[in-house]
């Protein structure tokens, strides 16, 4: 398991947002992540999947029985954040937060760092 990143790339913050709401299949989780980004980061299947390969290795989701899965032909499986992923996905706010807090003032014509 490798450590995470830090900063996270933009599309593995909205993807573990989206399972933070609960288990989503990957249609769900593509389609959540085009609501939070108003449609700006837009997530084909074969990179989706790519990603939550390596989510899953990381250990940040895991599968889980999609209700009526049973009936189905078996293909479809959904995701849920494991509490490393949320641990992950709760850094990664917190660090963005940190960023904004030193940079709003900066924006609102006050002392900054950067002057």
């Amino acid at each position: 398991m490798r450590p995470a990143p830090n900063p996270l790339a933009p599309r593995d913050l909205l993807v573990l947002s989206a399972l933070a709401g609960g288990p989503l299949h990957g249609y769900g989780i593509i389609k959540a992540v085009e609501a939070e980004s108003d449609a700006a980061k837009l997530l084909d299947p074969a990179n989706l999947y790519r990603l939550l390969r390596r989510m899953r290795a990381d250990g940040w989701v895991e599968e889980v029985p999609e209700a009526g899965a049973a009936e189905a032909d078996g293909r479809r499986r959904a995701y849920r954040l494991t509490t490393r992923g949320r641990d992950v996905l709760l850094s990664e706010v917190e660090r963005l937060e940190e960023l904004l807090s030193r940079v709003r003032p900066v924006l609102a014509g006050g002392p900054g760092r950067w002057e």
